[in-house]
């Protein structure tokens, strides 16, 4: 039996690593994906308000986490799967590619939903990076033309 408030203590320092802990390795590492998806944006984010808005997002990935671990460790039933049809929508809209395996893991969604999900994230992905990529060359263009 595993220590309720280490695997609690470990989610809330990276989710996924209280589920590593109590040796659910598929859902330790898509949690840790997860909030590694949130950490690179949080590196690249230049914003106080992307900032902020990564820190929900962090939130939402990090408190089910943590309760999942505890509960898990606990012997207590679960009161959050982790695979509600919304919350699984959420996260791939919300983290992007990173919340990938979240979809494939969760039983609620046929492999042919999983599939399209799964090409849907990756193109809005590369649409995201493309219009960034266009955005920082557009204003790199304004700034010189100005000096």
């Amino acid at each position: 039996m595993k220590n309720p408030f280490l695997a609690f203590l470990y989610s809330l320092l990276a989710p996924g690593l209280g589920q590593l802990y109590l040796g659910e390795r598929a859902k330790g590492w898509t949690l840790l994906c997860m909030a590694a998806g949130v950490w690179i944006s949080l590196a690249i984010s230049h914003t106080p308000l992307s900032w902020l808005l990564m820190g929900l997002i962090y939130l939402a990935v990090m408190i089910p986490a943590a309760s999942d671990a505890f509960q898990t460790a606990s012997g207590k039933p679960r009161t959050f799967a982790g695979n509600s049809v919304f919350y699984v929508i959420a996260m791939l809209l919300l983290v992007g590619p990173f919340a990938v395996p979240l979809l494939w893991q969760s039983a609620r969604f046929s492999r042919t939903a999983k599939i399209l999900w799964t090409i849907l994230v990756i193109l809005i992905a590369f649409l995201a990076i493309a219009v960034l990529m266009l955005t920082a060359s557009s204003l790199d263009q304004l700034i010189k033309q100005s000096q």
